[in-house]
């Protein structure tokens, strides 16, 4: 059994580190396998209906993409936007659930990365704008969509929804600053983000407010 100074109390297990507090525990009154709190048991899925609704979803929407571009002819190729879209969050999701110990970190370098891609070669072909008007509002829309089906399928914990919280707003925020500041010539796709940002957070306030209020109030002692 270990000890916290700072929480005065006795804490099961062998964590380096208090669950309150996060400070250094002390001394050990003895050493055994049964001292642990919890037997590791490993997540545990129950997404296979999720998973193929999310398929049957992802298909028709390549149809309509199709069927859409033939009966209303533009000269955006919906049909590229949505296959890739599609792709991206399949790997995105394929990604999470494999490194589904640390999802949050994950998804956040997804976003950085494909963002910061988007940027550059939009950048290095002339700049026509399209990573900020469609790329990042549409992979920040994919990635909080990835962070509710997998919180959904693994029956994640008030930790991560509190860090999905947080997550949620900063990718509400990024496309308020490109309307702001006027960098963006189609405003659609930035709204959108905005506006699954906001339902998200809600949702997460809604139904998981509570829990999240006493984690914050057994981190901070309240």
């Amino acid at each position: 059994m270990q000890y916290c100074k700072h929480c005065q109390v006795h804490v099961r297990g062998k964590r380096e580190t208090c669950p309150l507090c996060m400070n250094l525990l002390t001394g050990r009154e003895y050493s055994d396998d049964l001292d642990l709190a919890y037997p590791e048991i490993p997540l545990t899925f129950e997404g296979h209906l999720v998973i193929r609704i999310i398929l049957f979803i992802s298909i028709i929407s390549i149809v309509i993409s199709f069927v859409f571009n033939r009966v209303f002819p533009s000269h955006i190729n919906w049909p590229v936007f949505v296959v890739f879209g599609l792709v991206s969050m399949w790997l995105s999701l394929i990604a999470v659930m494999k490194k589904k110990h640390n999802i949050p970190k994950t998804i956040m370098w997804q976003v950085t990365i494909v963002s910061a891609l988007s940027i550059f070669w939009d950048y290095e072909t002339k700049w026509r704008g399209w990573s900020i008007n469609y790329v990042i509002p549409i992979t920040l829309v994919l990635a909080m969509l990835i962070m509710y089906i997998t919180a959904k399928i693994m029956k994640l914990g008030v930790r991560d929804y509190i860090l999905y919280f947080l997550l949620d707003g900063l990718f509400g925020i990024i496309p308020v600053g490109f309307i702001l500041f006027d960098w963006i010539s189609t405003i659609y796709p930035s709204i959108l983000c905005v506006t699954v940002s906001i339902i998200f957070t809600c949702a997460i306030i809604i139904f998981q407010g509570e829990n999240i209020k006493n984690e914050f109030n057994r981190r901070m002692h309240i």
